[in-house]
């Protein structure tokens, strides 16, 4: 077993030497032993970005264990600017490092949502999930000290791994937490956004719009133009000039601004 893994090894640093020299395309990749593999194609490719793939191979990373106790490998097939089909083979825990065409396997969203996930090693991983869904609970009851405190521990996180600090938490969690949380743009799932107050009318008429707001949120950014038909169609001040006043928080920090009716506005 020992010679075989040396093998595998062995062979999987000359291809990937090779594979250097050149940019291939994807065709399919798959994980596990003979006779009990999964195929991780799509996974594959979502973790393509700016023309490399480069990742250390783990159950985690690619979505399960297949042979439980068992020593795998991680396959790829691929094809070269020649047309030819070119084969690599790679150890598990072995680094992965192989420059990789834009183009490749039909896959929904791959690489468009999510290009940080699978990046971190297991270990940060389960610690940036932990962080990620105590940050929704702490969110959801209000708890603005502990949702800081959640925060920073993932920002520290990034810094470690070079990841943009506007890069939004649910691209850097498991495709598992996230959509377990409801997933982004839903109520209970994550939004850096969060509108905390909104009333809308003149002063002693005047209705609550946060539900509205918070309906309208898209991937942690509110476009709106204010008017009574996009806040609910009732008008409670007819005939008088109107203003929308809102509360909310962006990554922790809470502002309040005002709106007129009949103009547009755009947070963050």
């Amino acid at each position: 077993m020992k010679s075989f893994l040396r093998f595998l090894a062995i062979s999987a640093l000359a291809l990937a030497a090779t594979a250097s020299a050149q940019t291939v395309t994807l065709l399919s990749a798959d994980y596990g032993i003979e006779g009990n593999r999964l195929d991780v194609t799509c996974r594959v490719q979502s973790i393509v970005q700016y023309g490399y793939l480069s990742f250390r191979i783990t159950n985690y990373v690619l979505g399960g264990d297949p042979a439980p106790d068992q020593p795998k490998e991680f396959r790829i097939r691929a094809r070269d600017y020649r047309g030819r089909i070119l084969d690599y083979v790679f150890p598990e825990r072995q680094e992965v490092n192989l420059q990789v065409t834009d183009r490749g396997p039909n896959c929904p969203n791959a690489g468009a949502n999510a290009p940080y996930q699978g990046r971190l090693n297991d270990d940060d991983q389960q610690r940036f999930d932990s962080y990620y869904t105590r940050w929704l609970s702490y969110r959801q009851h209000n708890n603005q000290g502990e949702v800081l405190s959640m925060q920073n521990r993932m920002y520290d996180v990034y810094n470690h791994y070079g990841i943009p600090g506007a890069t939004p938490f649910d691209q850097v969690a498991s495709p598992t937490v996230v959509q377990g949380s409801g997933g982004p743009g839903s109520n209970n799932g994550y939004s850096d956004l969060q509108i905390l107050q909104a009333t809308y009318g003149v002063p002693g008429h005047t209705v609550d719009v946060a539900n509205r707001l918070r309906e309208l949120i898209r991937n942690s950014s509110l476009t709106f133009h204010v008017n009574n038909e996009n806040l609910g169609g009732g008008d409670p001040a007819p005939e008088k000039h109107k203003v929308l006043t809102l509360t909310y928080s962006y990554r922790g920090q809470k502002r309040a601004i005002t709106v007129r009716e009949h103009d547009d506005f755009s947070i963050p």
